[in-house]
């Protein structure tokens, strides 16, 4: 199939003439990121990037509007900035993960000093890319995205055994 064509194959997508493994089998289904950054042109940047490989980005400036909207909406996974104008990403790291621990977090900053990304890790936070490096955020994406797709699928369980625990 080609690009622009309504399914892929499963498991692959296209992005600028190559395919990548690990992505969604229907377009219907693209990744769902919320980026926070409070830098417009960065964020446009980068939902600019990621479109190409079929990621969805939604964005939040502020901490505040990143918590309702991961309260209200369905995301595949957080794309943080560290420095916010009304709290630090680390903080909010840790409340994303209070709302719902499975959702994949990964920081996106310019702060790369190694105590950086121990905190971010500390966190909560599945991984730490550095800016301006965003040639591998979108294989990263995908990468943490769906394996969150995979243990979010609901298994059969038989409630008649397993009880309530289920």
């Amino acid at each position: 199939m080609k690009p622009g064509s309504r399914f892929w194959p499963p498991g692959r997508l296209a992005t600028q003439g190559q395919m990548v493994e690990g992505v969604p089998m229907s377009y219907d289904e693209r990744l769902r990121v919320l980026y926070i950054e409070d830098n417009r042109d960065s964020s446009e940047m980068i939902k600019l990037i990621l479109g190409l490989s079929g990621i969805a980005v939604e964005s939040a400036a502020t901490a505040g509007e990143a918590i309702e909207r991961a309260g209200s909406e369905r995301f595949d996974l957080y794309l943080l900035d560290s420095g916010l104008p009304d709290g630090s990403g680390m903080a909010l790291c840790r409340t994303l993960r209070v709302i719902d621990p499975r959702i994949p977090v990964l920081f996106y900053s310019a702060n790369a000093h190694v105590d950086d990304i121990e905190r971010g890790m500390a966190a909560g936070a599945a991984g730490y890319i550095t800016k301006p490096n965003s040639d591998k955020l979108a294989a990263s994406i995908i990468q943490l995205a769906t394996n969150y797709r995979e243990r979010r699928r609901p298994a059969f369980r038989d409630h008649r055994i397993l009880g309530a625990a289920a």
